[in-house]
């Protein structure tokens, strides 16, 4: 018995070294704005969508979507306290986007914090999956006590594709930490 353990052992180490073993999936992490008892946060989340290997490329399902925009904002431009108009997935084409969430308190920032939580900065830019694509989530109707800072301080048009989810509904994840995706 103990032979057939190490010889079926021997054979799965074989394997695994000259390549026949099926490689794991690799999980889709996201930066999403959420709510977190009223207040927008910045959340990194790991999407339960396991990807189907077509085409050359690995294709997440990320959950039923409507009407994608195309959206174009001038350069330097400052929005002030948003919220996401639904449950949505950003992918940034051009520019430059900073978030601040939950949007900045005064008066916490002198001390008077309570149970807010800390205000953390997140740049949304193109390159790479973790700079360039988000999930807003953050409705006002959930984020009550304050929603998040929206700013475009790029110096050339920021580009971005804005593809909400039906129902409002966002795609199955696991909450991986606090904070955006690094």
């Amino acid at each position: 018995m103990l032979s057939q353990i190490f010889t079926l052992s021997l054979l799965g180490f074989a394997a695994s070294a000259i390549g026949t073993e099926t490689p794991m999936p690799i999980p889709l992490n996201i930066t999403a704005i959420s709510s977190r008892d009223g207040y927008s946060v910045f959340e990194c989340w790991q999407l339960a969508s396991i990807p189907v290997d077509a085409m050359s490329a690995a294709n997440y399902a990320i959950g039923e979507t409507t009407k994608a925009t195309w959206s174009r904002i001038e350069p330097r431009t400052h929005i002030g306290e948003a919220w996401a108009p639904h449950v949505q997935l950003s992918v940034i084409l051009n520019g430059l986007i900073r978030i601040t969430s939950p949007f900045p308190d005064p008066a916490a920032e002198h001390g008077a914090k309570g149970d807010r939580p800390e205000s953390r900065v997140a740049y949304i830019m193109p390159g790479t999956l973790k700079s360039s694509v988000l999930i807003a989530a953050d409705l006002k109707s959930i984020s009550t006590l304050a929603g998040h800072l929206t700013e475009f301080p790029s110096d050339e048009p920021t580009v971005l594709v804005q593809v909400p989810f039906e129902g409002d509904r966002a795609p199955e994840h696991t909450v991986l930490y606090e904070g955006a995706c690094i």
